[in-house]
């Protein structure tokens, strides 16, 4: 059977009931503290902080689930980011082939958390926030509703990418075909096969919403209403507080030299 597409969870904490726009400028403080220091353990507190804000809101099944997309951006990037850097610092590993130096590890590794930061945060945000709150909230902010539906619309067809990738999977195992078996590289040529009927099948299911919605007369050029509109509550003004302090303060020690290379 396949797993629910959905990355939403309904639970009842904190941040559950922040409303989307304080949430989407407590992920602001999130990125922006991530992105502006480049030392691996100044990245890591806001990686650190959105993982642990991410298992309390019950966001591990979500983990889990793109732990494999996570952990293979990260050792690409940790390969890939020493190339984009001068070598400086004493020598950590020499071989023929390739010689490591202390600041591009620490450049690679620092680039590499920053990725995963972004990853979950981002995650964190789709898991306490629905898609109709995430839509909503962009409209409150003055977006277009254009855009709004296009960012709720991308949303809800990733996990439905993600349970059709999972379907194909079954299908292609039940053929005898198995890929989660052998080593990563393994695993890796395994989802080659994967790749055409898992993106046909997200391109029939995109061409039956979009069919679906002209049948409904959709039309994004129409003033919308929200069922569930909600209003700033004292603890999403206290997030708000929160996150620009976050947002000043991290780029103004960065501006000072806290957490180089």
């Amino acid at each position: 059977m396949s797993r629910s597409p959905s990355l939403y969870v309904d639970r009842n904490t904190v941040l559950h009931r922040l409303t989307a726009r304080s949430k989407l400028v407590l992920l602001l403080g999130v990125f922006t503290t991530a992105y502006v220091f480049g030392h691996p353990a100044a990245v890591f507190v806001p990686l650190a902080a959105s993982f642990i804000a991410l298992i309390y809101a019950g966001g591990w099944r979500n983990f889990k689930r793109l732990a494999y997309i996570i952990a293979a951006l990260f050792l690409v990037g940790f390969v890939v980011w020493p190339a984009f850097t001068a070598s400086g610092g004493p020598t950590l590993l020499h071989t023929p082939v390739v010689t490591v130096t202390r600041r591009e590890f620490l450049f690679a590794l620092g680039r590499s958390e920053r990725i995963a930061a972004f990853i979950v945060g981002g995650l964190l945000f789709v898991t306490t926030t629905s898609n109709e709150e995430i839509v909503a909230g962009l409209r409150s902010l003055g977006l277009p509703y254009a855009f709004c539906f296009a960012v709720g619309t991308a949303l809800r067809l990733f996990p439905t990418f993600l349970g059709a990738t999972g379907t194909v999977q079954q299908a292609q195992a039940a053929r005898g075909h198995e890929v989660s078996g052998g080593n990563p590289i393994s695993r890796l040529r395994g989802y080659i096969p994967l790749l055409i009927p898992v993106f046909m099948t997200a391109i029939r299911n995109v061409q039956t919403q979009a069919m679906a919605l002209e049948a409904r007369g959709f039309d994004t050029r129409r003033d919308r209403t929200f069922y569930n509109k909600r209003s700033f509550a004292p603890a999403d003004w206290a997030v708000v507080v929160i996150s620009l302090v976050l947002i000043v303060g991290s780029v103004w020690l960065s501006l000072a030299g806290f957490g180089g290379i």
